[in-house]
């Protein structure tokens, strides 16, 4: 509705306005009106939806469909507005603070709708069982990082500012028109029916409303409540919230005065609202509602909750409607006695106010204007501030800046641990070679190799490659080695390869862009793609508390600022058995060092049987993991509360694949039932799961064993 009424808006003032939205059918670009273009995209295509969650997926190809339709364009935008709700912003935010030039100087507003971080706590959802949780830090971060906050009413801004406090959001009610009626209606005064209409929701405040509605029938007061709308999945009891309404007031739908019906068309709506005696919006918790915005540009006089922007629109006069508190015991049930009771006249009079606010309130031009004048500002604003910190959820700050190490400034030092890889060490050499970047040296470390044919291939590297530097050690293991090469660099910025792994030619000029622009990043990695036994993707991601204490984020192949590894970052000798680079991440970030993961498969991981990763065992994860927190026990102190919570809604973080996932329950969409994309989402969760070999195995079982709850 708000894109279809501010599209059209923009258009009709002369704007040229793109709208972009997924399809599950096809991709197709029409034209609605002159200056109004609608871009449709068949959303589940591309390979990331094999290794991200339906959502985010979905912002991941927001962002590509984005960059693509600006390059076939040929052009830029002037801004770009997008919403809040389940980070679709997200990737696209990301690729503009990391300098992608598609994205880099191309403001964006982000328009709060109502996000998931917000809803799931009002809804009681389990609302750290992924991917639920991270698609709030998702939100989170774009509320950080873009370049301006819209909210349609002040009580949501209200509630989420504190999220981003050095991001003001400015409050713009929506624009609306209803053409329909633009000659006139009538309403039905003498009507006994109240109206509800939108989701069975928790949030709505459904289940309260039809308690003191309860209370008033209880007392004897005659009148009908209609609700008309989708039911919705209700946690905390595990059904849907009106089948359970539905079974408690069975005997009120018996006597006529309950009725229920599913959602309509707005045309046949419309006639429902006309026919009302008044219409309720009973929200505990709500942003602008349409529901209202409707109601009161079709005359009726309202009874809403203090809780949402309903309450704006009606106001506190009570000239239009009334605003009930349900921390107020009784509140709710006394102003809708009032409405039982009013007149004729009172109610034509209610009525009469009720379209004339909203379309003062509302205006078209009006609406226009404002907006206008808030995009200028905000283009320029964009181009005179300066971004020099970039955006986080890790709320540490780094201490001590002042420098530990003498280097060459914008030298990169390239550090491959190395024992008995000589099968591997030529191709690991010749991508360490070809990278763009053009002031690197490289180490290699030489921990004690002992298999003849290794030292072979070792030794041609000993003359002739000026850039390459070899350091014999005793053999004392990997974290040694890249400690050892982390102290003979010269390099403002070292970089860690395995002796068996490759990198794309751009990782580390990408990389080092981003740590030269903003002084609050200690490290850049990027995606993985494994191979040789595997070609799997594995999506690393920002560096966020508390999730990385609980499940690594990145692998080993980064590019940090020297000064801070060795202040924070070296690998210690407690970690023994391995893991010592993921303890090594955590200490920095403990210390208030931002690692930045880039969203391209940039690296590659290769997949040995006699890899030391493919030799752990349970025990051994589990010990390795228990001296982590020993050693970084004071942010574990911090965030136990929280830790705590994330790993009993999702299990044990050594087994979390990513965080875009569920676990280790199937299913995405759990607080909007009756969107079609969740429902996609569910059937492509189930294919991928499928799609695995033990995935397969356990569908299989499930159908031989009959076990009908774990198939549902």
């Amino acid at each position: 509705m708000y894109v279809n009424q501010s599209a059209e808006m923009f258009a009709k003032g002369g704007h040229q306005v793109t709208v972009m939205v997924r399809d599950p059918h096809k991709s197709s670009v029409t034209y609605e009106r002159p200056h109004l273009r609608v871009v449709r995209f068949q959303h589940m295509q591309g390979e990331y939806y094999n290794f991200l969650g339906y959502w985010t997926a979905l912002s991941y190809q927001y962002a590509e469909e984005i960059a693509a339709l600006i390059k076939s364009d040929g052009k830029k935008p002037d801004i770009i507005e997008i919403q809040d709700y389940n980070g679709l912003a997200y990737y696209m935010l990301i690729r503009k603070w990391e300098l992608d030039p598609v994205f880099e100087d191309i403001p964006v507003v982000l328009h709060l709708h109502t996000p998931t971080f917000e809803l799931d706590k009002v809804n009681q959802v389990p609302r750290y069982r992924f991917p639920n949780y991270w698609l709030g830090h998702m939100e989170k971060f774009c509320m950080k990082a873009a370049d301006a906050l819209l909210s349609p009413s002040q009580f949501l801004a209200n509630q989420i500012q504190d999220v981003a406090p050095q991001n003001p959001i400015t409050v713009i009610n929506l624009p609306y028109e209803l053409e329909t009626y633009s000659d006139g209606y009538e309403r039905d005064f003498e009507s006994d029916t109240f109206l509800y209409f939108g989701r069975t929701e928790y949030r709505k405040g459904v289940s309260q409303m039809l308690q003191g509605v309860e209370n008033l029938w209880t007392d004897g007061h005659d009148f009908k409540l209609k609700i008309i709308g989708g039911d919705t999945y209700f946690h905390p009891k595990g059904r849907n919230l009106g089948e359970m309404l539905k079974e408690k007031y069975d005997h009120r739908i018996k006597e006529g005065k309950l009725i229920f019906r599913d959602s309509i068309p707005p045309a046949d709506l419309n006639p429902e609202i006309l026919n009302a005696r008044a219409v309720i919006v009973p929200s505990l918790y709500e942003n602008f509602p349409y529901t209202c915005l409707t109601s009161m540009w079709l005359g009726a006089p309202m009874l809403v909750s203090s809780a949402g922007g309903q309450a704006e629109m009606v106001g506190a006069d009570e000239t239009s409607g009334l605003v009930f508190d349900w921390k107020v015991d009784g509140d709710f049930e006394a102003k809708l006695l009032r409405l039982i009771k009013a007149d004729t006249d009172q109610l034509m009079t209610m009525s009469k106010n009720s379209h004339s606010k909203i379309r003062s309130l509302c205006n078209v031009e009006d609406n226009l204007r404002a907006r206008e004048v808030y995009f200028s500002q905000v283009i320029e604003t964009a181009k005179i501030n300066s971004k020099d910190l970039f955006p986080s959820l890790l709320e540490v700050e780094k201490q001590n800046d002042f420098k530990l190490t003498q280097d060459v400034k914008g030298k990169l030092s390239i550090i491959i641990p190395y024992y008995n890889l000589g099968v591997h060490l030529d191709e690991t050499i010749a991508s360490a070679l070809q990278v763009d970047y053009q002031n690197v040296e490289i180490i290699i470390v030489n921990d004690g190799t002992s298999d003849t044919d290794s030292l072979v291939v070792l030794d041609k590297y000993r003359e002739g490659f000026p850039q390459i530097k070899i350091a014999d050690i005793r053999n004392q293991g990997l974290a040694n080695a890249r400690n050892i090469g982390a102290s003979l660099a010269d390099g403002e910025y070292l970089a860690f390869l395995d002796a068996d792994d490759l990198i794309d030619s751009s990782f580390y000029s990408k990389a080092i862009k981003i740590l030269d622009k903003y002084s609050n990043v200690s490290f850049v990695y990027s995606w993985l793609r494994y191979f040789g036994n595997s070609n799997n993707v594995w999506p690393t991601f920002n560096t966020e508390f508390p999730y990385l204490m609980a499940s690594n984020m990145l692998s080993a192949f980064v590019v940090v600022r020297r000064d801070d590894f060795i202040r924070y970052g070296m690998n210690k000798k407690e970690m023994e058995y391995g893991m010592e680079d993921y303890e090594g991440w955590l200490s920095m970030c403990a210390s208030g060092c931002l690692g930045v993961s880039i969203p391209e498969t940039l690296v590659k991981y290769r997949v040995r049987s006699n890899s030391m990763a493919r030799q752990f065992n349970r025990d051994v994860v589990i010990y390795l993991r228990e001296r982590m927190a020993s050693i970084n026990s004071q942010v574990y102190d911090k965030y136990g509360a929280e830790l705590f919570k994330l790993i009993d809604a999702n299990g044990p973080g050594y087994l979390w694949d990513n965080p875009t996932f569920t676990y280790p329950v199937i299913g995405y969409g759990v607080n909007n039932t009756d969107d079609f994309s969740d429902v996609n989402a569910q059937k492509y969760e189930l294919i991928r799961l499928a799609s695995s070999k033990w995935g397969s195995r356990l569908i299989k079982l499930a159908f031989k064993l009959k076990l009908n709850r774990l198939l549902k």
